[in-house]
């Protein structure tokens, strides 16, 4: 069986978007995000097992993936390490979904606080980064649809300290790392998705629904002040300057 992917990044730079478009090949199972490597406390301390096992939100992920809370908690408590525990769930889960022998793939963008242990803990596995320009990130969690952080200077370190985190760790994980571009992507999706997959050593000529994927919006322009983007320009020129984004460009209309 085909060893298991993480895909990591930013919030709200579409990794949600990504697993959907995964979810969509047919040998691939992926659950909701599961956060195992986000919590910095060692796995079996109170402070892990509350965050894993009490949380509302974890709760709510394991019923969307049919996993019951009786039979977690015979996952939770036969692990004796996070990777243990991955394995457990996820052959809880893919029993759940009558997918016993299919490659399991996560993706909690926040796990990228915890890619060094995930790369110890699994030297087979292949790590997909996918990266989007931050004043659209920022501009995101300023709306707070999905997740709010109305703080613009946390926001943009949420995607710098992403970035710094995953080029940390990549010389270590060099040879089974793709970096993958969200406006590439949503501006052409088939051939960067078919690129990918044949990384993931899938068949690239799979078919998937992309109709519902849009070009960026950069919906920015509508969402932050001058102020903000001054914020965003500060703490995360740097890197956008690596990844080729030129944020002196990034301005909103006069009221």
């Amino acid at each position: 069986m085909a060893s298991p992917f993480f895909i990591v990044g930013c919030v709200r730079s579409g990794t949600t978007m990504l697993r959907n478009l995964l979810r969509g090949v047919p040998n691939l199972v992926s659950p909701e995000e599961t956060h195992y490597y986000r919590w910095g406390d060692p796995f079996g301390a109170p402070a892990f097992q509350n965050a894993v096992v009490k949380n509302q939100l974890m709760k709510k992920h394991r019923e969307m993936d049919g996993v019951s809370e009786e039979t977690f908690a015979a996952v939770f408590e036969g692990a004796r390490s996070r990777r243990e525990l991955y394995e457990r769930y996820m052959a809880a889960f893919k029993e759940a979904k009558g997918m016993p022998d299919a490659r399991w793939f996560d993706k909690t963008p926040q796990n990228i606080y915890g890619l060094a242990m995930i790369a110890h803990d699994f030297p087979d596995a292949k790590i997909v980064h996918i990266v989007r320009n931050p004043v659209n990130v920022v501009s995101s969690l300023a709306e707070g649809r999905v997740i709010a952080m109305a703080n613009t200077v946390a926001a943009s370190n949420y995607w710098t300290e992403a970035l710094s985190i995953f080029n940390a760790i990549r010389p270590a994980i060099a040879g089974r790392t793709y970096e993958l571009s969200y406006e590439r992507l949503t501006a052409d999706p088939r051939p960067e998705f078919a690129k990918l997959l044949a990384f993931l050593g899938e068949d690239p000529a799979i078919e998937v629904d992309v109709s519902k994927i849009h070009p960026e919006r950069d919906r920015y322009r509508q969402i932050l002040k001058p102020e903000d983007i001054e914020v965003v320009r500060e703490i995360c020129t740097p890197w956008a300057i690596r990844y080729g984004y030129d944020l002196s460009q990034a301005v909103v209309p006069a009221a």
